[in-house]
C-alpha cells in the first residue's frame, strides 16, 4: 500500500515537471502581433534583382542513396526566375521556369542517367525560389496568425505558409509551405545573420536536400 501511496503522490509531479519542460506557444494580438507581423512582412526588402547564385548539395531520396548535384538560380524578379540541377559533371538534370504563377519543370540531357523522370507543372501562385533560397518568406506576407513560440522566437502563418524566426527575433530561421498535394519545408541551419544563408534544408514527400551556397 505504502508503494502505490508514493506512486500516487508521485504521478503528479511527473506530469507537472513534464509540462514544464514542454514548449509554450502564445498568440499574440496588439502592440506584439503588429511587431511580428511586421517583421516578417518586412523581411526581402534588401533582396536585389537580378539575383544569381550558385549551390552544391546532396539529395536524399527516400529509400534510395544519396545523389551530389550543383544548382544555379537567375532571377530577374520573383515572376522571372529559373533554377537549374546539375549532376557533378556539369550536365543538366532539370530546370525550374517559376513565372509567379506556376513552376514549369522540364527534363535535361541527363535526367536519366540521374533518375529523374519528370513532373507536372505546380501551380505555386506567388512563390519565389529565388526569396526561399535567399532566407527570406517564399511568399508575400500579407497577414496571418501571429505567436510567439517556446524558444522566444516569433511566428506567422495563413493558407499558404508558416514562418518562424530565430530566438533573437532577427531573421527567418524555418518555414513550411503549402503546394498542392504537398508541403515543403525548409529550414537554415547555423543560420547567425539575416543575410543571404549559407546552408539551406529542404524536405518533400519524396527526398531530403542540403544545398550550401557557393561564395560568390
Amino acid at each position: 500500500m505504502r508503494r502505490g501511496a508514493l506512486a500516487a503522490a508521485a504521478l503528479p509531479l511527473l506530469l507537472s515537471v513534464v509540462s514544464g519542460c514542454a514548449p509554450s506557444r502564445t498568440m499574440l494580438a496588439d502592440a506584439e502581433g503588429d511587431r511580428a507581423a511586421g517583421f516578417f512582412a518586412g523581411m526581402g526588402r534588401d533582396v536585389t534583382y537580378p539575383l544569381k547564385a550558385s549551390f552544391s548539395g546532396v539529395a536524399l531520396p527516400f529509400s534510395k542513396d544519396a545523389v551530389p548535384f550543383v544548382a544555379g538560380v537567375n532571377a530577374a524578379g520573383p515572376d522571372e526566375e529559373t533554377f537549374g540541377v546539375y549532376d557533378p559533371l556539369g550536365r543538366g538534370v532539370a530546370f525550374l521556369a517559376n513565372d509567379g504563377r506556376r513552376i514549369e519543370i522540364s527534363r535535361g540531357p541527363a535526367a536519366d542517367l540521374a533518375g529523374f523522370r519528370g513532373a507536372p507543372p505546380v501551380a505555386a501562385g506567388p512563390l519565389s525560389v529565388a526569396r526561399v533560397l535567399s532566407g527570406v518568406p517564399g511568399f508575400p506576407v500579407e497577414g496571418g496568425e501571429t505567436a510567439r513560440e517556446g524558444d522566444g522566437g516569433w511566428s506567422i502563418a495563413d493558407g499558404r505558409q508558416a514562418l518562424y524566426s530565430d530566438p533573437g527575433r532577427r531573421f527567418l530561421a524555418r518555414a513550411e509551405y503549402r503546394l498542392p498535394g504537398m508541403t515543403v519545408s525548409v529550414s537554415y541551419p547555423g543560420r547567425e545573420s539575416p543575410g543571404p544563408p549559407d546552408r539551406l534544408e529542404m524536405a518533400f514527400r519524396w527526398a531530403k536536400i542540403t544545398m550550401r551556397r557557393d561564395p560568390e
